[in-house]
């Protein structure tokens, strides 16, 4: 088990996680065949969205051929696989996530792809569990590198809050009781780049805006983020996304979140509290979809057209029993 119970957030609710706990394994994979499993379950789900990588591409990555330990950020990519310690052991859940490490700003950034607990483990806690468990890398990563004790990040890119979808706000409710936060999107307007295979699409590149979901790990109830904490989110993303994205690509979405984050005018940038249920659910509005495209240029905002940030604010409210 690579759950550390002390990682969990009390949020995650005590008596629910430690019946998880009791009731799952999560480790990580190291050979092939449970890679291929980990990797089934995950294209099942992400696949169709377009939201995952090429399994060709997370093979390299797994069997370390995109690893550079002497890159200034050093990426490694790991496949957490959740089963029940009763049974057959059959598979319940699946994690990966990447392990950035900065030995020069003594700093581990933990950039979390993809978390599915299957249909028959849901409301059992094993979410929790699956949110937490990248913590021990990230400490097992700077032991390794003499830096123990050094700062944890855990970073996440999400979209931006839709009324008319009520995943973008059940994704960021959890991750508000699991002790992250939000970097305002008016200082750090992050976006992802286009992973399609435009190429052979024919189609130019398109970056996604997404949300800069971030947990200082030991500080959660930190209201700020530094300056340079915050930078590292689109630095440790790139510094992984550079194996497969040109540097043409990867470029426009740097100079467009770096300009906002450079002109603010302060070492410590403010963080937005993720509401932790629907009677906060007003607490979103700077996390509208509204209010974040604004800060993009057009071509990336999507075909969806755009309504007034207080009609959508409205919307949301009102579809939350407000």
């Amino acid at each position: 088990m690579i759950v550390d119970p002390r990682d969990v957030c009390p949020g995650e609710g005590p008596e629910k996680v430690a019946r998880a706990l009791a009731r799952f394994s999560v480790d990580e994979v190291r050979d092939a065949a449970s890679f291929d499993e980990g990797y089934a379950a995950l294209d099942a789900v992400f696949g169709p969205k377009g939201e995952l990588e090429r399994r060709e591409v997370l093979t390299a990555w797994f069997a370390g051929e995109h690893t550079d330990p002497a890159a200034p950020v050093v990426a490694t990519y790991h496949m957490l696989l959740a089963r029940g310690v009763d049974g057959d052991g059959r598979l319940a859940g699946v994690r990966d996530c990447y392990v950035t490490l900065d030995r020069a700003a003594r700093r581990c950034v933990v950039l979390l792809s993809h978390a599915l607990v299957l249909p028959a483990f849901r409301r059992t806690g094993l979410a929790a569990l699956l949110r937490a468990a990248p913590v021990a890398l990230a400490r097992r990563a700077l032991d390794a590198a003499g830096l123990g004790g050094a700062e944890v990040l855990l970073a996440a890119e999400m979209e931006a809050v839709d009324p008319d979808d009520r995943d973008t706000v059940v994704r960021l409710l959890a991750y508000g009781r699991a002790g992250f936060s939000v970097v305002p999107p008016a200082v750090l307007p992050y976006a992802q780049p286009d992973f399609r295979d435009t190429a052979a699409l024919g189609v130019a590149a398109v970056p996604l805006p997404l949300l800069a979901v971030v947990r200082q790990v030991g500080e959660e109830e930190r209201p700020d983020i530094p300056r340079d904490r915050a930078a590292s989110f689109l630095r440790h993303y790139q510094a992984a996304h550079a194996r497969e994205v040109s540097q043409e690509e990867l470029a426009p979405i740097r100079d467009n979140a770096l300009a906002r984050l450079e002109a603010f005018p302060g070492e410590r940038v403010p963080l937005v509290r993720i509401p932790r249920g629907p009677e906060e659910i007003a607490g979103f509005a700077p996390l509208l979809r509204s209010a974040v495209m604004p800060l993009y240029p057009p071509a990336w905002r999507g075909e969806a057209p755009l309504d007034a940030p207080e009609r959508e604010l409205e919307r949301l409210v009102a579809a939350w029993g407000g």
